[in-house]
């Protein structure tokens, strides 16, 4: 009985040393896969198709490409920029129609949320700030209630500055080689404008058509 109590005891003691060299070494092999990993992974451009679509189809829309910093895998700094355009034909309800074409920008960052920050695919969440300055061109039929009939009418507005923060979730994955695909879905808020003269305007570039808080986009990008 003592013999063997003994051999249960060694063992165990054994079995412990063990348990506690592999996790050792796992823990070595974690803090030197994490090292490994350079700080500067690359440069990520990118160009949003969506938002040319939208303008070949509609009446609105953007023309929109990005810069991002690839960080460790995990952390993305962004600079987005374009030029928003629109060409609202006279509206069947109101009878006014509205022109703006004008640049704007973004500045943000996004985090990846993968497990396997080194894996092919990432999951994002981010935030972006955005301003535009721009005019717009409006113009409509009114019906003069006295005398009847219908008068048309042309204004500019004066330069309006624009800002607004943006909170977006996104997917992206290799295709081939440098070549990634993604897309993304956006929360946009206002946080300041100009007084215009106008209360509702119908277009902001970058924003959207005001009023609209929700946003995407798709994007083909290449890695360097």
């Amino acid at each position: 009985m003592k013999y063997r109590n003994t051999y249960i005891f060694l063992l165990t003691l054994c079995m412990l040393a063990m348990s506690l060299s592999l996790s050792a070494q796992n823990k070595r092999m974690a803090e030197t896969e994490k090292d490994s990993v350079k700080l500067f992974q690359g440069i990520d451009i990118s160009y949003d198709l969506a938002g040319t679509v939208m303008r070949m189809v509609s009446d609105y829309g953007q023309y929109e490409a990005a810069v991002r910093c690839n960080l460790r895998n995990r952390f993305f700094p962004t600079i987005e920029f374009g030029i928003g355009d629109a060409n609202h034909k006279e509206d069947l309800v109101t009878g006014i129609a509205g022109k703006v074409r004008a640049p704007y920008g973004r500045i943000g960052m996004d985090f990846n949320m993968a497990k396997r920050k080194n894996d092919n695919y990432r999951i994002l969440v981010g935030a972006r700030y955005g301003f535009t300055s721009f005019k717009t061109e409006i113009d409509g039929v009114v019906e003069d209630p006295y005398w009847g009939g219908k008068d048309r009418f042309q204004f500019d507005i004066d330069r309006c500055k624009f800002h607004w923060i943006e909170l977006l979730f996104a997917v992206d994955g290799r295709l081939w080689g440098p070549v990634r695909l993604g897309w993304s879905v956006r929360y946009r808020r206002k946080v300041s404008v100009s007084d215009t003269g106008l209360n509702n305007l119908w277009y902001v570039p970058g924003f959207g058509k005001n009023g609209n808080k929700i946003g995407a986009t798709f994007n083909v990008m290449v890695s360097l």
